[in-house]
């Protein structure tokens, strides 16, 4: 964890300086965990630190499903918290390809059914993946494919919309 942690605070060190974009984004989209049939909400912001490099929150909440599992029901769900950062890279006008890289805490919850037991689980997990944006405006619709890297391996496909609200100083269109 040391080692994420100096990585992060590294690479912020040289992101922010002088010319940062000062833009942050409010973000919502649609999850699905491509493994186990559940789905949920993500909501996130992140921070331009500068025209390329944004780092965020991501909160995702995954609602209850019910499986059959062997003679027993059980009632899963889970959030999330991620600390994710993306890498735009141009690719045509508007169009940005990111890869993703970040860490996350997971609380799943199983509820059986019959007995009314409910088992929790928490975990940490590393964050890897990529994303395809298209800005419109403020407006930036996107969709992103991340791995989930711990306790329990997890793949996740995400599609949602963005807004990006510039603050402080205007900047020249170059």
């Amino acid at each position: 964890m040391k080692k994420i942690t100096t990585a992060v605070i590294f690479l912020l060190l040289f992101a922010v300086p002088g010319k940062s974009q000062h833009i942050i984004s409010f973000d919502m989209a649609t999850i699905r965990n491509t493994q186990k049939p559940i789905n949920g909400l993500n909501v996130s912001s992140f921070y331009f630190f500068n025209k390329h490099l944004a780092g965020g929150v991501e909160v995702n909440r995954f609602f209850p499903v019910t499986h059959k599992s062997a003679e027993e029901e059980l009632q899963v769900s889970a959030w999330d918290i991620e600390l994710n950062f993306h890498y735009l890279i141009g690719v045509y006008k508007k169009l940005n390809i990111y890869p993703i890289t970040g860490i996350s805490h997971t609380s799943d919850r199983e509820l059986v059914g019959s007995k009314g037991i409910s088992h929790y689980e928490s975990f940490w997990s590393l964050n890897t993946g990529a994303g395809i944006s298209w800005g419109l405006g403020n407006w930036s619709p996107h969709i992103e494919y991340s791995f989930a890297w711990g306790h329990h391996n997890q793949q996740f496909l995400l599609a949602g919309i963005s807004y990006d609200i510039e603050m402080g100083r205007h900047h020249t269109k170059n």
